[in-house]
């Protein structure tokens, strides 16, 4: 069986806002999910200028990952070692499922978060990986991995993401 599944959709679709229900499906199934995701952070007119990493579940944690900034790193954005490290910090708590929210261009480049997206999903045995992936970049990241075991594609609405919460709980749950 696959160690991964895909949350695939466009910039601006939620993908960490259905990372987060998914992950409240999951709990309620009785799986412990841990991990991170990517929240927009906008100026007052609304037009993002950064990211913050933010847990899935409990205890709620928040870090700056990347803000706008004249000496960029990737697309204007200067990105703080910080934030990849809560969002390591985040993943490697125990769980049945780890949420890496956040997989875009950088990782797509083998860089950001793509060391611990591979590693979690390489670990044996090791916790189910669910991605928010941008939908430009999910070539590039699912060449590089296994096939994945499922995948829901945004925009979706609530009913989807119970339906992928199913078919999750019951390929996970153990023989018997």
């Amino acid at each position: 069986m696959s160690h991964w599944s895909a949350i695939v959709g466009k910039p601006g679709t939620e993908k960490g806002q259905a990372a987060k229900k998914l992950a409240a499906l999951l709990e309620a199934r009785g799986f412990a999910v841990a991990g991170f995701v990517q929240d927009d952070v906008s100026d007052a007119a609304g037009k993002t200028v950064g990211w913050d990493i933010s847990s899935v579940t409990g205890p709620a944690e928040r870090g700056v990952l990347a803000r706008e900034a004249a000496e960029a790193d990737l697309c204007g954005y200067k990105f703080e070692p910080s934030g990849f490290q809560l969002a390591r910090r985040l993943s490697q708590r125990a769980a049945d499922v780890v949420i890496v929210g956040g997989v875009g261009k950088l990782e797509a480049a083998e860089q950001g978060h793509w060391p611990l997206l591979k590693a979690l999903i390489d670990r044996e045995p090791g916790p189910h990986v669910v991605a928010c992936i941008r939908d430009t970049c999910l070539s590039a990241i699912a060449l590089a991995l296994p096939d994945p075991l499922d995948y829901v594609e945004l925009p979706c609405d609530d009913a989807d993401l119970e339906r992928l919460a199913e078919r999750l709980a019951a390929a996970l749950a153990p023989p018997g």
